[in-house]
């Protein structure tokens, strides 16, 4: 029997595309969680709250449970929640500054925060937002990006993502901030602090689609990688500079006969 592995797949690209779900996917996963492994489903959102994309999952049939479902935004509710002192600005919109202040202590720019916390604003960012939270960081508060894509296409046009912002106040504010989602290696290592036992490197595997996130991240932070043959994976095999997986298998289908195979 296999032992018990810690298996993070990736969503977009991997278990489905815009046009549904990949073939095989609710299967594998069914299988995978039969199996008796862990298993942590990883999207780079930050525009969304869990719950929201807990639904739409369920409505494409994954068996998906809440808890398993990582994010930026949960990323930073595990990297917070053992800091009893944190006292966190959130530069976020309604849904993912709700979720935040069910997890975690938030206050308001006058309230001496120690963290902000930025994420999808588009909707209500104002120069007082940004200059508010310029003004936390010159007291000493730390910068936390739940991502830092440059920007995302949107009806066929590019608009600026959180990066830009995140870049304008660690330029401001002459610091760097801690990234939390791809393709930093803390978004790995907190989603396998979110798990209920110690997670094993060696037995733990990350699968997805992009070489330049899924892949490198996996490398980085030591663990065992599979790279898909869709999603991204098309767009990117001409590029030599991009790291290898351990495994490159056709599509998802073949992962839970792959880890009977190889798993330690």
């Amino acid at each position: 029997m296999t032992a018990r592995q810690t298996v993070l797949l990736d969503l977009e690209g991997t278990l489905y595309t815009r046009e549904g779900l990949l073939e095989g996917a609710r299967a594998v996963v069914q299988k995978l969680r039969a199996d008796g492994h862990t298993l942590r489903f990883l999207t780079n959102t930050d525009s969304k709250d869990t719950a929201e994309l807990h639904t739409a999952l369920l409505a494409l049939g994954l068996d998906v449970r809440i808890d398993e479902l990582f994010t930026p935004v949960v990323a930073a509710a595990v990297a917070l929640g053992g800091d009893p002192t944190a006292r966190v600005l959130v530069l976020g919109n309604e849904a993912i500054t709700t979720e935040l202040t069910n997890r975690i202590k938030v206050v308001g720019p006058h309230e001496n925060p120690t963290h902000v916390v930025v994420g999808d604003v588009r909707a209500h960012l104002t120069y007082t937002l940004l200059d508010d939270a310029f003004a936390a960081l010159r007291r000493g508060a730390h910068l936390i990006a739940l991502q830092k894509g440059q920007y995302f296409l949107s009806d066929g046009s590019a608009h600026l993502d959180t990066g830009a912002l995140v870049a304008a106040l660690e330029y401001a504010a002459s610091l760097t901030a801690q990234v939390v989602g791809k393709p930093s290696t803390d978004f790995v290592n907190l989603a396998l602090r979110s798990t209920p036992a110690p997670a094993n490197p060696r037995r733990t595997w990350i699968v997805g689609d992009d070489a330049s996130t899924d892949i490198a991240m996996g490398i980085k932070a030591g663990l065992r990688t599979v790279q898909v043959q869709t999603g991204k994976y098309t767009l990117q095999t001409t590029d030599t500079s991009l790291p290898v997986a351990d495994d490159v298998v056709e599509s998802v289908k073949a992962l839970p006969a792959l880890i009977r195979k190889k798993a330690l």
